[in-house]
């Protein structure tokens, strides 16, 4: 073989060697991107995931805060958390409790996301069914009624009394009634009227009236604050306001309201956040119609009305 010859076949041997060794970096550095590429993949997704999980611990202490001083006659259960890879949702189940019988009061659910903010589902809405010269349209969730209150300074062209409804309810029934009383009074003083039957205690929040003479509305039951009557009465009042204390010391949707309500149990500042201090406008009360029925004839009502109801047994 030729001189020429040789040096061409050494040129195509290196050619090939520089052609392997290029796609040998190639198939290197494809590797080395791939890998990094799930290592920072998996670092993102546990990172997005912890602080996700992270967001849905404050958020649903900051919530179950909120939830239990707000709302008449209604207990937060436990939690279910159901994942999926990249959000969660978190469903917590509600009751009223008639007499130690539980009535399903639907679920507060909220989705949080590893990106983006977290949101709350709503799947259930209070309705209600009626002509526009009615004197009061009664409202329902769940297809239950819904209580209302009145408050005691209130100006309302319709105030229900809904006590006579207890003569047409058969006794193997449990019944909720909403009393809206016609003063504040003492957290004694509302125990003493109601004994065993009380569920539940309406607190004065300072709600603002209309001015001038207007027509106020009545509150619906969601709407109320207050707290769950039953055994350590004096502990659960002492609980009620450390929540709304906490409440005001974090920054979130309740603080600004939390403010107000410190400030309208304390009479701006004026008292000391305690249980003697605490002024109630109305109150939950329980039981079988017999069992109501005894508080027909209390003179400090100013306005009843019915709630959810449940069979006995």
């Amino acid at each position: 073989m030729s001189k020429k010859n040789e040096l061409f076949s050494k040129d195509a041997d290196f050619s090939k060697l520089v052609k392997k060794a290029k796609r040998k970096s190639l198939i290197r550095n494809g590797l080395i991107s791939v890998i990094v590429s799930v290592i920072l993949f998996i670092g993102l997704f546990w990172l997005g995931t912890f602080l996700m999980y992270k967001k849905m611990e404050q958020e649903s202490n900051y919530d179950y805060a909120w939830q239990s001083i707000i709302g008449a006659n209604v207990e937060y259960g436990g939690s279910l958390f159901n994942y999926t890879p990249f959000s969660a949702t978190v469903t917590t189940e509600i009751n009223k409790y008639l007499a130690d019988t539980p009535v399903p009061w639907g679920n507060h659910e909220k989705v949080f996301t590893i990106f983006g903010p977290s949101r709350a589902i709503h799947s259930h809405s209070i309705s209600g069914k009626g002509e526009i010269e009615d004197e009061r349209i009664p409202l329902y969730f769940l297809g239950e009624r819904v209580i209302e209150f009145y408050h005691p300074d209130g100006n309302y062209e319709f105030i229900p009394d809904d006590k006579s409804l207890l003569d047409e309810i058969d006794e193997n029934k449990l019944v909720e009634l909403a009393y809206s009383f016609d003063t504040a009074y003492t957290i004694a003083e509302v125990q003493e009227m109601f004994g065993d039957q009380l569920s539940w205690y309406w607190v004065d929040d300072a709600t603002p009236l209309s001015q001038n003479g207007a027509e106020d509305q009545p509150i619906i039951g969601n709407n109320v604050y207050g707290f769950l009557h039953g055994e350590e009465r004096e502990q659960r009042v002492e609980f009620f306001i450390r929540q709304i204390e906490s409440l005001r010391e974090e920054k979130g949707d309740f603080q600004q309201e939390a403010n107000r309500l410190y400030d309208a149990i304390t009479d701006n500042g004026q008292l000391e956040p305690e249980v003697q201090n605490l002024k109630i406008i109305g109150a939950v009360v329980t039981g079988t119609p017999e069992q109501l029925q005894q508080f027909n004839e209390l003179p400090n009502i100013r306005a009843a009305v019915l709630g959810a109801t449940t069979d006995r047994y």
